[in-house]
This record gives structure tokens, sequence and C-alpha cells, in this order.
């Protein structure tokens, strides 16, 4: 009756539907930074997580997940928290975290707050508006497995999702189930960790071209912002050819990651 009434009544977007669809059934999910819990709400309801760990930094923001659970009668099982970050869950309690709709750099400071505690919980669902590169740059220092990435459209924005396993299950069955990003051989992984946060390679890295979505759009749109770059170099007086060669540079590596998507 639940999944029938939820069906019925609500609808996720492209966005959280894409984020729900990585939670596998059975599994216990915490959504921190739940605002209004759409996401937890609707995997619980339709039975694919039993249990649902719903929290926020305020009151007033925690009301509005309660508010979204009793509107569909639904409270057993869904655990309401007031609280910073992951502190709000015990250690390993949750199989699934959601952190959704923050800038990377924030959910890098949520996860790298207690790296211990962090890496208790088996997989991670990360959606960052901005600052991917410093987020995933963290993932990769910290031995989280990228295990795949996914572009939705929400409006004029085509924001990124990021699922990622913690290092004691990188190596599980599960990577080789679900993943799409291919396994870094340890050369590649040193490579990237030792770049800059907001190099190229890791605000677009080379896995992109295994992402789903709409991906000959999110590769046009990184492209016509690093010609952009190139075009205001060209034009200012004090000309910086090193910088113009890096941009260069940038548009060279997007245009063979888009090249590769199409041939993949």
């Amino acid at each position: 009756m639940c999944a029938q009434v939820m069906q019925l009544r609500m609808k996720l977007s492209e966005r959280m539907q894409v984020i729900a669809d990585h939670v596998d059934a059975g599994e216990v999910v915490a959504d921190i930074g739940t605002d209004h819990g759409q996401i937890p709400v609707w995997l619980f309801a339709s039975g694919i997580s039993p249990r649902a760990i719903l929290s926020d930094i305020s009151d007033g923001s925690i009301r509005k997940a309660e508010e979204t659970a009793a509107a569909y009668q639904f409270g057993e099982g869904m655990s309401f928290r007031t609280g910073d970050g992951l502190s709000v869950l015990r250690p390993g309690e949750a199989d699934t975290v959601i952190i959704a709709g923050m800038g990377g750099k924030l959910i890098r400071q949520i996860l790298a707050a207690d790296p211990g505690h962090t890496a208790s919980f088996r997989k991670f669902i990360l959606q960052p508006r901005k600052g991917q590169g410093p987020l995933r740059k963290w993932l990769l220092q910290n031995g989280y497995r990228i295990l795949c990435e996914d572009v939705v459209r929400e409006g004029r924005f085509l924001p990124e999702i990021i699922t990622a396993l913690s290092p004691a299950f990188a190596g599980s069955g599960e990577a080789a189930k679900h993943g799409r990003a291919p396994d870094l051989a340890a050369a590649d992984r040193e490579h990237l960790k030792g770049l800059e946060e907001q190099d190229i390679r890791l605000r677009v890295p080379p896995w992109m071209v295994f992402a789903k979505g709409p991906m000959e759009e999110f590769f046009d749109l990184r492209i016509a912002q690093e010609t952009l770059i190139l075009e205001n170099l060209q034009r200012a007086k004090a000309r910086r050819e090193d910088s113009e060669q890096k941009a260069r540079d940038n548009l060279d590596y997007l245009r063979q990651l888009k090249c590769k998507y199409k041939e993949i």
C-alpha cells in the first residue's frame, strides 16, 4: 500500500531519482542535509530501505522532513536527527550515506571531520553543486573507490552525482557489480592525487566517458567554458603564454574525452 501511495502522490525529480536508484534493496540509508526528506521517505515507503535516517543542521530544517513523512503517515522505521554532518550517526549505522545539494568543499569537510568514522559506512552517494575537483581529490587520497558517475538535467544545470565505496569495501563484489568507472592503476591514482584540486583532470576525470546522462551536452559545456577562458586570456593586455597553453591543453583533453565517449 505504501509503495502504491508513493507512486501516485510523490514523484522524485530526475536528480533525486538517480540518487535513489543507487541505493540497493535492503540498505539502511542516511540522508545528511536532508531538507524536505523526499529521497529517504521515497526509499523507505517504496520498500527499498528498511530504515532511513534523516538529518539536518537545525530543528527548523529537520521539521520539513518530518512534515514530508507525516504527510504520507510514515514514521516508524524513520529516524529524524538534528546535528552536524556524520556526527549524528553511530559507526556503521547506515549502509549508504547520501550527501546532496551542497558544495564539494563542504561535502569534503563533512567527510574529513572524522576520517575513521566516515570510513565505517560502506557507500556514499555525493552530489556536489560545485567544487567537484576538490571532492574527487579527497576521495582518491583517502582510498575511496569511485564506482560510477552520473550527470542529470535540472533546469539549466547539469548536476554530477558521484557514487563511491569506502576503503574497506573498495575491493568488494559490489565494486564489480555496480562499478562503471574502471579501477585506477596505482600509478594513475598517485598521478591524480598529486594534481592541484582545480586541475581539469579532477574537474572532468577520464572515467567520465563511462558516465550516464546527457554527456555530449556536458562535454560541450565544459569545452565552451574553457574556450571562453582562452579567449579572455588572448584579449588581455598582458598576455601570459603559460596560461594560454594550459587552456589549450585543457581544450584538447576535453575534446579527446568527448571523442572517446562517442566511440564508446
